[in-house]
């Protein structure tokens, strides 16, 4: 075999980026540290999560190489939002950041109380920390 017939991607060098929320696999795996496992990862996370919002929310994955962020970036992110007084218990807890727990309480507040404003509203619950509020902002809408 020559290097040649290997058909290895030409990774990206330090001064190039590439858009996260636009990227196939094929221009993940030129990003240094990203092979085929990881860009198929990425995308998928992508999906469940309705878009990156930050380049950080790579680190939810498993052992991702924290070198590779520094080649990719998010521009312009078009988040798929969740009407979450809309969606089924089921619906909100396909998404990353929402627990069995936060979804019940979801689907129970608004049984008991009406259509959410806010997440302020559910700011005093248990299952809700000021970081999983911070975290679910802007993946939700009302």
């Amino acid at each position: 075999f020559t290097r040649d017939t290997l058909k290895y991607p030409v990774k990206i060098t330090k001064n190039e980026k590439v858009i996260l929320n636009l990227a196939d696999t094929n221009q993940l795996k030129r990003v240094p540290g990203i092979g085929s496992w990881y860009a198929r990862a990425i995308i998928r996370y992508g999906e469940r999560l309705g878009g990156y919002a930050n380049v950080g929310q790579l680190a939810e994955i498993d052992n991702f190489p924290v070198e590779a962020m520094d080649y990719l970036v998010v521009e312009n992110p078009k988040i798929i939002r969740l009407n979450l007084n809309k969606l089924s218990l089921n619906e909100l807890r396909r998404h990353p950041y929402i627990s069995y727990y936060q979804a019940k309480t979801i689907v129970d507040y608004r049984r008991l109380y009406g259509p959410l404003n806010s997440l302020d509203d559910l700011k005093l619950n248990k299952y809700f920390s000021v970081e999983a509020i911070d975290r679910l902002l802007p993946y939700v809408e009302f």
